[in-house]
């Protein structure tokens, strides 16, 4: 249609997909491999004592984990060797994923971490974790490995709304996020942040404003969810009660075109769904994967005529 689309934006999806921002971070394509390092997380092991997030269940995030329960150097060269990596990507990303990342002591992050890059393919490591763990002193070891690695870390902020947060259970406040990025900012680190669309309670307007406030933070890139139901959490039986609803695969194609209509073009886009093993999923059950929402986000954003960052208002 002609239009003026920034460098950043893909210019038949329209958004700022993640392999173009890696490529221009790392000086080529990469790929993630994902390890288990043993932690546990402040809601689930007695520190806040919530019994973990609403719709939490870590077994449907651990399913990409070829060998859990292994040293995390062990866990990267058997996963690297079994996929054959070294063929399909000479960069890679180890991610750490399953509960919080950074919820240990800082000689344990310190032997994790450094046990991810030792294999030569590591190009560097993405660490899933909570605003409220990170602090000074896992600052301290996450800014060391990254004068030797690309080091990114990947934050949950699920909702803007401190009663949505409290409601599942989140255990942390918004402040606490806004307060987290900077720090982990200063530190030469990027950013990505976790929002999940269709939370008990949330509001539609709640996630389309927050990619104002995640731009105006300065995130290098974001992850959207849309809610899952998952068997095991604790959202699961009041969805089978019929308390809780799960958004349609319409609504939230065209939640996330409101969202990035309203996001920074200099913000990557991680991913726009996420996904769970059939056996754990209760809904909703889409016939479209990760592939197809990305697609079909494009297209909406194409009859509307507009793209990532068209109708952001900068903050004063």
């Amino acid at each position: 249609m002609g239009v003026p689309l920034l460098p950043l934006l893909h210019p038949e999806l329209r958004f700022h997909n993640h392999a173009s921002f890696l490529r221009r971070r790392l000086g080529g394509p990469a790929a993630r491999i994902s390890v288990e390092a043993g932690f546990t997380c402040p809601n689930r092991d007695g520190t806040r004592g919530t019994g973990g997030c609403l719709y939490c269940n870590n077994a449907s995030f651990t399913k990409g984990i070829r060998f859990p329960g292994l040293p995390v150097e062990e866990q990267v060269r058997r996963t690297i060797a079994s996929l054959g990596r070294r063929k399909a990507s000479p960069r890679l990303l180890v991610y750490f994923q399953p509960y919080t990342n950074s919820h240990a002591p800082p000689e344990q992050l310190e032997r994790a971490y450094r046990g991810a890059i030792r294999h030569p393919d590591v190009a560097g490591i993405i660490v899933g974790t909570r605003p409220d763990c990170l602090g000074p002193e896992v600052l301290d070891v996450l800014e060391a490995i990254s004068k030797e690695r690309y080091v990114s870390v990947e934050i949950g902020l699920q909702s803007i709304s401190d009663a949505v947060l409290a409601r599942i259970r989140r255990g942390h406040t918004v402040r606490e996020f806004a307060e987290a990025v900077p720090a982990v900012r200063r530190r030469g680190i990027d950013v990505a942040a976790h929002l999940i669309y269709g939370l008990p309670g949330d509001t539609a307007e709640n996630f389309v404003a927050a990619a104002g406030f995640l731009s105006d933070l300065g995130v290098q890139g974001v992850k959207l969810h849309h809610l899952h139901i998952v068997s095991g959490s604790g959202l699961a039986a009041p969805y089978l009660r019929g308390e809780v609803r799960v958004p349609g695969y319409g609504e939230y194609v065209s939640a996330c075109a409101d969202f990035l209509e309203r996001l920074s073009p200099e913000v990557a886009v991680l991913r726009l769904m996420g996904a769970s093993p059939a056996d754990l999923l209760l809904a909703p059950v889409w016939e479209k994967g990760s592939r197809g929402m990305s697609r079909d986000v494009a297209a909406e954003l194409r009859r509307r005529g507009t793209w990532q960052g068209s109708l952001r208002k900068e903050n004063a």
